[in-house]
């Protein structure tokens, strides 16, 4: 499993785009999940199989996606 800490750009249904913290690059990740509760702005860990689609922006498959709090 690989993991992506990324920033929220906008969730709808089960999609949500992120920009990854590490390359700024965006990726569309699809969940089977609702991600109505991610918010724009939010940094959300994201742990999927590693495979990523060479479409633009590029997409992959979450299987889980875990809001980073800061207290």
């Amino acid at each position: 499993m690989v993991t992506m800490i990324a920033t929220v750009v906008r969730a709808w249904g089960t999609q949500v785009l992120v920009t990854n913290n590490a390359n700024g690059q965006e990726v569309l990740v699809n969940t089977n999940n609702s991600t109505g509760n991610l918010m724009a702005g939010e940094q959300v860990r994201i742990v999927f199989n590693g495979v990523m689609t060479a479409s633009i922006p590029p997409q992959i498959s979450a299987q889980s996606i875990c809001v980073l709090r800061v207290y």
